[in-house]
């Protein structure tokens, strides 16, 4: 429950910082491959975030449940910082470095959890904390950031709920290379 106090006061931190920002919110790729989260929303244009992208892991003794989250950041085309939060949520470390697929949006109300949130005003996305279509987002890990120093790298695809709208749904494809710190 703390830690989910502290993530919602701090997306509405944020939101609140990006609410006072112009409406140009054009992603500028600064086309670093070593680090990244970028996605596609409908078959649009990719929103790249490579300005960085780092993550960590959160063990939580006094919890049935631990995170690794990250950060992804981009520039935008007037200045302000973009970013996009995620985690994801397991029972221990080793059980997530031996997981090749999550299910993100569905829950057993402790695992295969995701929040995915980009905070600019308009591209605000929630998974897990929405219901999801029938079809959520699949994300494949592809390589484990066992150490730090290490990459997590995956891929998604799926449906998913626009947080400020539940009625809006749309198709999403992306992926990500992280470091985790």
């Amino acid at each position: 429950m703390k830690s989910f106090i502290k993530s919602m006061l701090l997306m509405a931190l944020t939101l609140l910082s990006f609410s006072c920002s112009s409406d140009d919110d054009t992603i500028t790729p600064t086309l670093n491959t070593s680090e990244y989260f970028k996605y596609s929303i409908n078959n649009g244009p990719d929103r790249i975030f490579d300005a960085y992208a780092r993550g960590r892991y959160e063990p939580n003794p006094n919890s049935t449940f631990e995170k690794f989250y990250f950060r992804a950041g981009a520039a935008t085309a007037d200045g302000p910082t973009v970013i996009v939060d995620a985690d994801f949520t397991f029972q221990d470390f080793t059980s997530f470095t031996n997981t090749t697929n999550f299910n993100w949006g569905v829950s057993d109300g402790l695992t295969a959890n995701f929040y995915f949130t980009e905070l600019t005003p308009g591209h605000t996305f929630l998974s897990s904390w929405t219901v999801m279509p029938s079809n959520p987002i699949v994300c494949t890990i592809t390589v484990h950031p066992v150490n730090v120093g290490d990459y997590i790298e995956f891929s998604f695809q799926g449906d998913f709920l626009l947080a400020t709208e539940n009625s809006v749904q749309g198709s999403i494809v992306g992926e990500g290379r992280v470091l985790r710190e």
